[in-house]
């Protein structure tokens, strides 16, 4: 899921350099270059203002759901304006290593776990944070039985009542959608499949809120979402029940792995490269962590990577690659055809 507030929202994380300048007589314009963070995920603000007052290095953080935010980055490349970039999904950032965009970085000290180093590419063009589960299939038990595979979706039992995002616009949309390619044995089979899924009514929604939503008001009761956004769903009526409304949440087979993936502009200003791999040290230090896990709901119910890492109670315990239960995707395989795929989807799908 990514953040709450989708609608562009920028804000200068300053206040913290100019106090320290004016309490030692220091001019404001010597202060450290701005860090520029292109972020689509919740924690990322309170990532940013912790790294501001650690190192004093002041940071913008620009937050827009995931599409949005890489037509913003496309529509720069001629004049890049970002020094990181972090957001669910690596096959932007496999697209983005293979156009030479990005700075091969290694976080400091950092162990990672079995199915960290497996998300971790090989050239260090950019490292996973965390990852969620892509989908959780959310269902409400109050109306209909638990579906159990992906062909039970085709079935007149479920017409009308199965909901996704658009990969348009949701990040973690098409690292699903490529999920299914590659389940299923090729692009026109996962395209075959999405085609019986709209013939049996699938509805499209922009994002993991919206799809949610509509479960809310009965419009759908099965929702394809990320598995932080299924499981805070969950919690939410657990905490607050909404009478015929019970949601559960389920998994078929392979689930797809979602990556959060940092990456540094490889053609940012030295200065702002500097910060930026700071700012990468942070995001995997226990203090950065911590604060990404704080808020026990949305993208903060995350997988770490590293070695011995905990999630929030909240998450529940972390997939590992036995039983064949997920499934890790190669975005240096899938990528290239996000832009093609995502357009197929708009014209036949949405």
């Amino acid at each position: 899921m990514k953040i709450s507030k989708r609608a562009i929202k920028t804000v200068v994380i300053s206040s913290v350099v100019a106090l320290t300048s004016t309490l030692v007589g220091v001019s404001t314009s010597h202060a450290a270059e701005t860090l520029n963070v292109y972020a689509a995920l919740d924690y990322s603000q309170d990532v940013a203002t912790a790294f501001t007052a650690k190192t004093g290095i002041p940071v913008t953080v620009t937050a827009l759901s995931t599409g949005p935010l890489l037509a913003k980055i496309t529509a720069e490349k001629n004049n890049p304006q970002w020094g990181i970039y972090w957001a669910d999904g690596a096959e932007p950032c496999a697209n983005f290593d293979l156009d030479k965009q990005l700075l091969p970085y290694t976080p400091t000290g950092v162990k990672f776990s079995l199915v960290g180093k497996k998300l971790q590419p090989s050239t260090r063009a950019y490292n996973v944070t965390g990852f969620t589960e892509m989908v959780g299939v959310l269902y409400n038990s109050s109306k209909i039985t638990k579906p159990k595979t992906w062909d039970d979706l085709t079935t007149a039992k479920y017409k009308g009542q199965v909901g996704m995002n658009n990969p348009s616009i949701s990040g973690p949309t098409f690292p699903f959608i490529a999920g299914l390619m590659n389940q299923l044995g090729s692009e026109q089979a996962g395209k075959d499949y999405i085609t019986k899924l709209k013939a049996n009514g699938l509805q499209v929604f922009d994002k993991n809120s919206k799809t949610v939503k509509a479960m809310e008001t009965g419009l759908i009761n099965v929702g394809l979402v990320q598995s932080s956004a299924a499981i805070t769903e969950v919690n939410k009526i657990n905490a607050a029940p909404v009478k015929g409304f019970t949601p559960a949440v389920t998994y078929f087979s392979k689930t797809t792995i979602l990556p959060s993936c940092i990456a540094i502009d490889a053609h940012a200003s030295a200065a702002q490269q500097s910060a930026a791999k700071q700012f990468v040290d942070f995001a995997f230090s226990t203090e950065g962590q911590t604060i990404m896990k704080a808020s026990n709901f949305g993208d903060s119910l995350f997988f770490p990577t590293i070695q011995g890492g905990v999630a929030s109670p909240a998450a529940g315990s972390i997939p590992t690659l036995a039983a064949n239960l997920i499934q890790i995707v190669d975005p240096y395989k899938w990528g290239p055809i996000q832009g093609a795929v995502n357009d197929w989807f708009t014209k036949n799908i949405a």
